[in-house]
Formats: structure tokens, sequence, C-alpha cells
């Protein structure tokens, strides 16, 4: 039986959260692992995923025996208060955000001894990544991705808030249901946040929009679009638009727009292949305004 890792836990990350974080309580958080209990409730079974922030567990829920999923703060960030920052707003982020393409936030908690977590429902099936490690899309799959990822990521804008990490392993392949959107780690809120040439940028470079690329201020739902055109890209035609090994050269690339279209690449119908196209142009000003537009097109291409 692993460890029992605190005796409570809270909802919101307040003074007890900051006590706990530059106190020495948060010792034992280097030993998190596999059969630890987080807040006496959430039994760590298994490791799903490791992302830029914390590792990806699957839990049991001792009080209702329920399968949960658990992100873990790791532990060499407690201390760094940028990184802190993401986790909790991650947090606030889904639970402000109450849609079905978008994972459900149970519990946003800080156990005593400092571990930082969230928990969320657990969705059985595979990222988008893991999907197309077996082939493309067929255009029907593809269907289904632009339902679920244009109204998600809709429902979020409403709200101000960005994705601004869009790749296939962000996207979850559900057995049943829709595909769910995951991992809000790199959100920003439109009024709050400002990113600046000598900002911090957090994302994955092969999925960015040149102007976050360039750390412009002005960013807007538009780096949605240009993400997504490019997961449709790759989703399609099995291979990213753009891809190199050395990340200056692949900056260049994307901020030049270099790659070749997918209709020579992937057998797509043209009239998909300008909607991808458009969704991920260089200039901002000539993509689609918000993801209903572009699902609007993508809808248009496939009837026209």
């Amino acid at each position: 039986m692993g460890s029992v890792m605190g005796g409570r836990s809270v909802r919101q990350l307040g003074e007890f959260a900051k006590r706990c974080i530059f106190s020495g309580a948060m010792t034992q958080a280097a030993s998190i692992g596999l059969g630890s209990i987080l807040a006496n409730r959430y039994e760590l079974v298994a490791k799903i995923a490791r992302g830029d922030m914390g590792d990806v567990f699957e839990a049991r829920d001792r009080v209702d025996g329920s399968k949960v999923a658990v992100k873990v703060l790791r532990a060499e960030y407690l201390s760094d208060e940028p990184m802190r920052r993401r986790f909790r707003r991650e947090g606030a982020v889904l639970k402000a955000l109450q849609h079905p393409a978008i994972v459900r936030l149970l519990e946003l908690g800080i156990a005593e001894d400092g571990v930082v977590f969230l928990v969320t429902e657990y969705v059985e099936g595979e990222t988008l990544t893991e999907r197309l490690s077996k082939g493309p899309l067929s255009i029907a799959e593809a269907d289904a991705l632009v339902d679920a990822v244009c109204d998600g990521l809709g429902a979020a804008h409403a709200h101000g808030v960005l994705h601004g990490d869009l790749k296939p392993a962000n996207v979850v392949w559900p057995r049943e249901g829709v595909p769910r959107l995951v991992d809000f780690g790199a959100s920003k809120v439109l009024g709050l946040d400002r990113l600046t040439a000598t900002g911090e940028i957090s994302g994955t470079p092969a999925y960015m929009a040149p102007e976050m690329l360039a750390g412009k201020a002005d960013v807007d739902r538009r780096i949605d679009v240009y993400a997504f055109g490019v997961v449709l890209y790759e989703a399609l035609s099995g291979q990213r638009p753009f891809d190199d090994g050395h990340v200056g050269r692949l900056m260049m690339k994307i901020d030049a727009g270099d790659h070749l279209p997918i209709d020579v690449v992937a057998d797509v119908p043209a009239t998909l292949a300008r909607v991808i196209e458009r969704a991920m142009h260089r200039i901002k000003d000539d993509r689609y305004a918000d993801m209903i537009d572009l699902k609007t097109a993508w809808h248009g291409a496939r009837h026209a």
C-alpha cells in the first residue's frame, strides 16, 4: 500500500497553498508515484502521461470506487511561481468551462505536504496522437473531430479563454462519445494575459501560430484556429506541415508558411484543402475569425 499524502484538501489554492509551497512540508512530494494516495482519497494506480508541468495518473477514488485522472504538479516546480500559477490557472479554467468536448474538472486541491493536484473525469480511449500512429483519419472521422474541437474551443473562447497548446496529444478520442480537449495548462485569458517579445512563451512550436512564436502581444482566438488547422493537416495526411529537428529552422518555416499543400501529400478534396490552408494561414487576418467560422466552412466544403 502506498503512502497517504496529506490529511485534507481544498478546492481553492489560497494562503494554505502558499504556506505549504514555501515551507519544508513539500519534501515528500518527490516520492509521489504509483500507490500514493492524495488527500486520503485518490489512489494512483497507473501513469498515463507526462506533461510540461505535471504527471498524469489513472487513479481510484476510494470514496465511491470510480476511476478518475489526477494531474500532479511535479516536485521541481513547487517553488516555481510561474509554473504554480499556470497549474492553478488550468484548474480555474476547467472549473469555469462546462462542455461535452472539454474534460470535466472534479477537484482542484493541495495536500498538507504541499502536493498540488487536479482531478478530472477519466476518459476511456486514446489520444489523437495514439490514433494517428495507426494511420490518418478518414474524412468522416475528421468531421467528428471538427465538430467537437470547434464546439469545445468555441465555448472556451466565449468565456475569454484561449487553449494556447492545441495538438494531437491534447485531444482524447474516447471509445464512446465525442473527442475531448485536455490540458489547458498553457491557456490564456483575454484581457488578462499579455505576451511580449521578452515574455514567457508556452506551447508546442510545431503547432504555434507565427505571432505566438514572435512573442506578439495581441494574440487572440485565431491562435487556436491556426493550431487546429495544423492538427487537421496532420490528422488527414499523417504528417506535420512543419517538421524540423532544429527549433530555429522550424520557426523560420512556420513564419514563412513553408509547407507542401495538404492535397499534394494526401488524398484530400481540394475544397477541404482550402479550408485547412486558410485556417493555418501565416497571416492571422487571412484566417477564419473564430472556430465557428471554421466549422461552417468545413461543412460547407463537405457538402459543396
